[in-house]
């Protein structure tokens, strides 16, 4: 099974992203995406139909005519259609319930539940976005999910160990998250397939988004359930920022 996550950034040409993230998937996939504006979703869905199913944030939390384009960018889940949807929505109790989706997944006899989720910038929303985090922290622990794929704007300082990495200080949100995922039993997909063991002071672990007063960050993250046998997992910059985004391109393959 393929899972992808990406954040396409919500400008640009979705034609040359598609495109490109097409190059990714097979007949067993599972895509997490972020920045998803309605425009971008109904091309998505018209070039994926037949073959995949679609759950899309927007479609659970309508935006309304007063809210601003901060709400308007809608996270999709793409399913296999050889794979059952058998429940789905969006954080209800959220700050930005438009910012979350989550779906349980009916694959190969087992029962798989999704998360994707995108956070609030600090720069933008300071206490919001720790809030936002606590709301995301207690939706885990009561769904208990397998897969949790996030646009997290965290950590601050990287590690390959969650307990060691140092969040922004505009709440503790992010550190309840990022642990959180290890009680419930998930590990970072990257950290556990490439035996991660060095960590160089001040350097991401990979590079999945460029701040331009910071430089090279990992923002992006893809958890999955310890018991799952992971046989890849890879973080594409150049060629996912080359087909239009601002962030890498997650694809990992994995066993449950």
């Amino acid at each position: 099974m393929r899972i992808i996550d990406w954040n396409i950034c919500y400008s640009g040409d979705i034609e040359k992203k598609i495109e490109y993230l097409k190059t990714f998937l097979t007949d067993e996939s599972i895509v997490i995406m972020q920045e998803v504006r309605l425009y971008a979703y109904e091309y998505i869905k018209k070039m994926l139909q037949g073959k995949y199913n679609l759950v899309y944030s927007l479609d659970y939390r309508k935006p309304s005519k007063y809210d601003s384009e901060a709400r308007r960018l809608g996270i999709l889940i793409v399913v296999s259609n050889k794979f059952l949807i058998k429940e789905s929505g969006v954080v209800e109790r959220s700050l930005f319930p438009d910012r979350t989706a989550f779906a349980s997944i009916e694959a190969n006899g087992k029962i798989i539940k999704v998360l994707a989720a995108h956070s609030l910038t600090g720069c933008a929303y300071y206490r919001a976005k720790s809030i936002q985090f606590d709301s995301l922290s207690e939706f885990i622990d009561d769904y208990c999910p397998d897969i949790v794929g996030i646009d997290a704007n965290e950590p601050r300082i990287d590690h390959y160990d969650v307990k060691q990495m140092d969040f922004y200080s505009n709440g503790y949100g992010a550190e309840t998250f990022f642990n959180k995922m290890i009680d419930i039993g998930l590990v970072d997909s990257y950290v556990k397939h490439k035996g991660v063991c060095i960590y160089e002071q001040g350097s991401p672990l990979a590079k999945s988004y460029n701040v331009r007063t910071k430089g090279a960050v990992r923002y992006d993250f893809l958890f999955v359930r310890e018991s799952y046998k992971i046989n890849s997992c890879s973080y594409y910059y150049d060629d996912a920022t080359k087909a239009g985004s601002d962030h890498a391109i997650i694809i990992s393959d994995i066993e449950v």
